[in-house]
């Protein structure tokens, strides 16, 4: 069986653990826009946190029905905020990647007015959430336009992310890349492109999780992009999945839905963002 038929077919499996998952932490929820423009946070009293995006094809989910990963996140010892965007088709990319900037400018206006500060900031992501947070720490344009500084973030944990628009491309996501970008022509995908954005950063240390069964993502443009951040003089580390749920929904949502004696993805990506540099 092919890996993106094992994807479509994970889908099934994930929806009982999901309705099934206890909420054992109720995050404050900012909104700072439309319905689609909010965060959630979890706040632990933690000298960490984590900025989480979430994934959907850049078309659903949000962190209301993904609470569960921010939770798992906290429970882990680290404060958590979850940004949510608007969606394709209604929306499209530049719109959607100004949700997540002003979103972040939102977060930091009240963190600061709560007085909360940070020894270490982790932007992560899964699937499209983690497209949009290498656009948050890449866009250099963005970045200075919304003056945040190429310090302001030290880790970038990126889980089944399309950073490189490049073949070989599975059928899906040139489907939703067209849609992003509301258009199939890939010179104009390349503004979005992680890869095509990155510059050197060298106080940001980047781990990427990825699986060679995706079904989705391709382990190629993982690697690519791990090797041009090292070719910039960054840290880039390259983490295999190993579990057996080991397509694209599987581990980067399902994992958050084991514990970590049950999936080596999850306590690989916990370990990940506890660790000192």
């Amino acid at each position: 069986m092919n890996d993106t038929l094992r994807e479509y077919l994970s889908y099934g499996k994930l929806i009982i653990p999901m309705l099934k998952v206890r909420r054992e932490i109720t995050p404050e929820k900012v909104q700072w826009g439309e319905k689609d423009q909010f965060f959630s946070l979890f706040g632990t009293g933690s000298d960490t946190l984590v900025i989480y995006i979430n994934g959907g094809g850049w078309r659903s989910n949000s962190p209301d029905n993904h609470f569960f990963i921010g939770q798992a996140i906290a429970k882990a010892g680290n404060d958590c905020a979850m940004l949510c965007y608007r969606k394709v088709p209604a929306y499209s990319y530049e719109e959607i990647a100004d949700d997540i900037f002003k979103g972040y400018m939102h977060l930091q206006d009240h963190l600061k007015a709560s007085g909360r500060a940070y020894d270490k900031v982790i932007v992560m992501g899964a699937s499209a959430g983690a497209h949009l947070a290498a656009v948050l720490c890449f866009d250099e344009r963005k970045k200075r336009e919304y003056g945040i500084s190429d310090t302001e973030i030290d880790r970038l944990v990126l889980m089944a992310a399309p950073l490189c628009f490049d073949p070989p491309m599975t059928g899906a996501m040139r489907s939703l890349l067209t849609a992003l970008f509301a258009s199939k022509d890939r010179a104009h995908w390349k503004k979005g492109e992680p890869y095509s954005l990155m510059y050197s950063i060298p106080c940001l240390d980047i781990h990427i999780i990825q699986s060679r069964h995706d079904g989705l993502v391709g382990y190629e443009q993982a690697e690519m992009f791990a090797e041009k951040a090292e070719s910039l003089g960054m840290s880039a580390q390259l983490h295999e999945v190993t579990d057996s749920w080991d397509t694209h929904s599987a581990y980067c949502v399902g994992s958050f839905l084991l514990d970590r004696e049950r999936s080596s993805t999850l306590d690989r990506t916990l370990n990940i963002i506890s660790m000192n540099r």
